[in-house]
């Protein structure tokens, strides 16, 4: 091989993985695609909570144990869901959530003291129905917990979560648009960095083209990332392909 030939060889290895990343690449789920961006600081599918209710008066309450609704509605007779055991199992947290206050273990952080990380008009700090919520997952890493609560509802409601994530010891809010655990990522300095989200184009939510993603550190205020997500079908935002400005 000549040493033109040879030099064009190396110069097209070198740029191979420029090219790779040149190729966009399409998801169809937005926990694939934030798991697929690195330093996620929740992983794995997460603890699924239980909702039993006290029967007369009725409260009810998220939790991953029976001793946790016990200790918060100490009552004799309850509505238990299946496979509720007095402790959780190996490796989950013992985690309550009643609507206005996350407890981990017996200690408990109320929601009028979290930092709302959230748009104004999101709910962040505000109490939460219990019976809303459809699905509530946990994920624990170390001391820092986070609980991600979809809501009963339909159409365009399914985009949003609401994300309580304890870290350090403080309380965090996390805006609803596409929010997941998933999308929390590690950062020096025991700081985390999440996605701030809003549609592009005219039509917004009812027809959007697609969405920008600012990674903010925990401050709410320092952007780390941006990335831009187009959606080939407008108005799908559920077929999005990704770069990074």
């Amino acid at each position: 091989m000549s040493p033109a030939c040879r030099s064009l060889a190396a110069w097209l290895l070198a740029c191979l993985p420029l090219l790779a990343q040149a190729t966009p690449v399409q998801f169809t789920d937005y926990r694939d695609f934030y798991q697929s961006l690195g330093g996620n600081l929740f992983m794995g599918p997460g603890a699924e909570l239980a909702m039993p209710c006290a029967e007369s008066p009725r409260h009810c309450i998220w939790v991953t144990s029976m001793r946790q609704a016990l200790r918060r509605y100490d009552q004799s007779l309850w509505t238990l869901p299946g496979g509720l055991a007095m402790k959780p199992p190996k490796g989950v947290p013992d985690i309550a959530f009643d609507g206005h206050a996350l407890t981990v273990g017996k200690q408990r952080w109320p929601l009028r003291s979290v930092t709302n990380l959230a748009p104004p008009e999101w709910r962040g700090g505000e109490p939460i129905d219990p019976e809303n919520l459809s699905q509530v997952t946990a994920w624990r890493q170390g001391s820092s917990v986070c609980l991600e609560m979809r809501y009963k509802g339909n159409g365009k409601s399914g985009r949003y979560a609401e994300v309580l994530v304890l870290h350090r010891q403080r309380l965090y809010a996390l805006p609803g648009l596409f929010a997941s655990c998933a999308a929390i990522r590690k950062v020096p300095q025991n700081q985390f960095s999440y996605p701030d989200n809003a549609y592009l184009g005219a039509a917004l939510e009812d027809n959007p083209t697609g969405l920008r993603m600012d990674y903010l550190l925990s401050d709410g205020k320092t952007r780390v990332a941006r990335y831009l997500l187009r959606f080939p079908n407008p108005g799908n935002p559920y077929v999005f392909e990704s770069e990074r400005r």
